[in-house]
């Protein structure tokens, strides 16, 4: 099935993790299709995972553009609780994460189209979400078995503990497949990819000053292990590909909280210009 004939095109879409920064993704797919460029394959993990399910289901400017409301509408209570005496509560029953998933397994289930269950489900293009498979330390890609469930592929890309708890799925337990790879590019690749688009709005990691606290000092940690993971992938790919790889990389405003959604139409069209500016400056306009 994913064998591609002579001659015949399969454009990817491989969406990274960012959190709330995947606003900024957003923009860049409105870029791609604004320009014509549609895909064939979608590949996303963590964030990533939402946005490429939204358009693998309608791969088109007016699925993008659905995509975009979507995510200028959207507030933090959609997605995680406000109470502070759960998340406490949580900490002190051992519980995996100080929020609960369900808030945003609920959001998600309520804007996927009716009738979308599997992967095997969704016609308009391929679709693969990776999540880690927390047993055994291996990245898991749903999707290649069609009958796995998308929104459970969805949960369990997105679990990142501290945050939100591991998720299980058929006995297995799943987290944010950003902690394996942040950008996984070589699931176009074995998916026989002729051209990929990687769009990158993962946090560069660089600080001002001396770090002080822990939580600075982890999180800092956690950006350069990141970092060099996704810069050792795409040297990989680029040697191994046999098509092109066009590298979108676009940041967010130093600062912004995980859980403000406030800048969303903002980052929104940061996105859609730095992904028409990367298509004019390589002639692909």
């Amino acid at each position: 099935m994913n064998t591609p004939q002579e001659g015949q095109k399969k454009t990817a879409f491989v969406l990274s993790g960012g959190g709330n920064r995947g606003a900024l993704e957003v923009g860049v797919l409105l870029a791609l299709l604004e320009h014509d460029i549609r895909p064939q394959i979608l590949v996303g993990t963590s964030v990533g995972a939402i946005n490429a399910t939204a358009l693998a289901i309608d791969p088109t400017l007016e699925g993008a553009r659905w995509l975009a409301d979507l995510w200028r509408g959207v507030r933090k209570e959609d997605v995680l609780p406000n109470s502070y005496l759960s998340m406490v509560w949580r900490l002190l029953t051992g519980e995996g994460g100080i929020f609960t998933n369900e808030n945003l397994r609920n959001f998600l289930a309520s804007h996927i189209p009716d009738g979308i269950n599997r992967f095997e489900d969704i016609k308009a293009a391929e679709l693969y979400i990776t999540a880690v498979d927390l047993n055994t330390g291996k990245l898991h890609v749903f999707g290649i078995d069609s009958s796995e469930s998308v929104l459970d592929a969805i949960m369990a890309s997105t679990a990142l503990p501290p945050l939100l708890s591991p998720w299980q799925y058929q006995g297995r337990n799943y987290v944010d497949g950003a902690m394996v790879s942040d950008l996984p590019l070589r699931v176009a690749l074995e998916m026989k990819a002729t051209e990929t688009y990687a769009i990158c709005v993962q946090q560069r990691p660089g600080s001002k000053g001396n770090l002080r606290g822990v939580f600075r000092v982890v999180g800092q940690l956690i950006n350069v292990l990141s970092h060099q993971r996704l810069e050792d992938e795409l040297g990989w790919c680029r040697k191994m590909s046999e098509g092109d790889i066009h590298y979108i990389e676009v940041q967010a405003s130093e600062g912004l909280r995980i859980w403000d959604f406030s800048h969303n139409a903002e980052m929104i069209e940061t996105g859609r210009q730095a992904g028409a500016e990367y298509l004019r400056t390589h002639g692909l306009a």
